[in-house]
């Protein structure tokens, strides 16, 4: 490998009733609240229970098994940002 690798992971989880979370993180950043991949924007909603997550999750399923698996490249940076994310403070 040419470049070095943050651990960026992004995973969606299914919380049931059509809606799931969606955590982002790294080896050095735990999973914060806020939006992906847009910030502000979303549409994904970060440690938020919510119906696009889970529709974010299943539209996901195809890119992973048609783009990610064959090693197709895709327009998202591989490192991970902190543009969208807040650190909760000690009153939440």
């Amino acid at each position: 490998m040419t470049a070095r690798f943050d651990g960026h992971a992004n995973c969606f989880v299914e919380s049931g009733h059509g809606k799931a979370l969606l955590i982002d993180f790294n080896y050095v950043t735990e999973p914060l609240p806020g939006a992906y991949p847009l910030p502000g924007l979303g549409p994904f909603r970060l440690l938020s229970e919510a119906a696009v997550n889970h529709w974010g999750k299943r539209a996901f399923r195809q890119l992973y098994w048609h783009a990610l698996l064959p090693g197709r490249p895709i327009p998202l940076p591989a490192h991970m940002s902190m543009a969208g994310k807040r650190i909760p403070t000690s009153e939440e």
